[in-house]
């Protein structure tokens, strides 16, 4: 429901690039109000007992930093959180695995030191779901085939591949803020997108996104059946990243 009331402060507040990525998480939370700021809106609920904020905020650096800070600025979190999904680059992760790294690179930005995440969050998280030391590096465009993962992971040493977690990540260091990105892994090291996903996962208006994807399909018919598969994986994907925010919400309340 809309509201005309101000927006409370939350503890947490995540940042999701598309609408399927929230979908699953937005299910669990209850008494939801949904706020318009500047062209994005922004919802609020509670979860296991925690108010929560959060948006989808778009594809991309741009974005991700513009949504970030407008939760910053309404509902001023301890912690910010990038949620979504993650092309895996380590063959040892597997897809529909929930990955929360423990440092973020950017690909644009080589010569920066990688940002930590909150280790003490962090710690209380991984109670419930084993650790790994992983590496997530955030590029400038979707890296679709198994030869490119290959590439980045040799170049870097990353283990996933996002395009916001940095620009949260950097948002969350500029406002003196917590924060940590929460994956499930969407396609494995070995495994190729269709050729179109690199188009759709540019940022485009929910218009121009259809548009692309009718041409597509219109160019390809077989690329109909790759949509298909992909939005029922994507939907699986999405409750195992909205059952790992909750577990991550319950361990925030647990935080001094």
């Amino acid at each position: 429901m809309l509201s005309d009331t101000p927006a409370p402060r939350c503890q947490l507040s995540v940042i999701f690039a598309l609408p399927l990525e929230a979908h699953a998480f937005e299910g669990l939370v209850t008494g939801s109000r949904l706020y318009h700021v500047a062209g994005l809106t922004i919802a609020t609920g509670s979860l296991v007992g925690q108010q929560v904020a959060w948006t989808v905020g778009g594809v991309g650096e741009a974005a991700a930093s513009r949504a970030a800070r407008l939760l910053c600025d309404g509902h001023d979190p301890r912690w910010l959180v990038s949620a979504g999904f993650a092309g895996g680059l380590n063959p040892d992760l597997t897809r529909g695995q929930l990955v929360l790294p423990d440092r973020i690179l950017a690909q644009a930005h080589p010569q920066l030191p990688p940002h930590p995440v909150e280790a003490s969050l962090a710690a209380r998280f991984w109670q419930h779901h084993p650790p790994a030391t992983t590496t997530l590096i955030s590029v400038d465009s979707i890296v679709a085939d198994p030869a490119g993962k290959a590439a980045l992971r040799q170049a870097t040493g990353a283990d996933l591949v996002d395009m916001e977690s940095w620009a949260v990540a950097t948002v969350a260091e500029t406002t003196g803020r917590g924060f940590l990105s929460l994956r499930v892994i969407s396609d494995a090291a070995a495994e190729a997108l269709p050729r179109e996903v690199a188009r759709l996962s540019q940022p485009l208006s929910p218009v121009r996104r259809l548009g692309t994807a009718l041409g597509a399909i219109a160019r390809r018919p077989g690329a109909a059946v790759d949509f298909w598969q992909l939005w029922e994986r994507g939907l699986t994907q999405a409750q195992r990243l909205a059952r790992g925010l909750a577990d991550l919400v319950a361990a925030s309340a647990e935080q001094p």
